[in-house]
């Protein structure tokens, strides 16, 4: 092999594995808030962007938890909060063009990181998973998911309890 072609696989090879790798996380409640955005636009809103806004807005006033702040990041906020960001008009503008989710939210993490770094929280396999080693923290999450109700508890066995008794777990002897 000539020492030219050798430098030539050398420099692929250093191409290939330079490449990063993306994360399947990234940016994921951008994505998920813009594409559910993206469905509720009928094509007689999608001809302006204040018909797309009207939307956004509609969406927003009814989000709770992560796609709230989602919401307040891209400039659509209610009454009580206000707002963090400006890219409203962009995100309406790029909707109206047809540009997809992942390629949008790719685009505003370059002028805005905080909205790529919002994540949804790992939601715990409660059957498979022992409970005796997760912390209280957790498992108070666990139970105000479920909507079990833990006045009183003090104890992380009150909580195992609580949480086995509900999904129907039986105790190992």
């Amino acid at each position: 092999m000539s020492p030219v072609r050798s430098l030539q696989l050398a420099c692929l090879v250093g191409l290939a594995a330079g490449k990063k790798n993306e994360d399947p996380r990234d940016c994921e409640v951008c994505r998920a808030v813009i594409s559910q955005i993206d469905e509720l636009v009928t094509p007689a809103e999608r001809k302006t962007v204040e018909g797309i806004e009207a939307v956004m807005q509609k969406y927003c006033d009814s989000a709770k938890g992560k796609e709230k702040t989602m919401c307040y990041y891209m400039g659509i906020g209610d009454k009580e909060l206000g707002t963090a960001g400006g890219v409203k008009r962009e995100v309406s503008g790029s909707l109206s063009r047809g540009i997809n989710a992942k390629r949008l939210c790719t685009r505003m993490k370059k002028q805005d990181a905080q909205m790529c770094e919002l994540r949804y929280e790992k939601k715990v396999d409660v059957k498979n998973t022992d409970l005796s080693k997760l912390r209280v923290k957790e498992l108070r999450k666990i139970c105000d998911d479920e909507g079990i109700p833990t006045k009183g508890f003090n104890e992380k066995g009150e909580f195992i309890k609580a949480i086995k008794d509900k999904f129907g777990i039986k105790d190992e002897m």
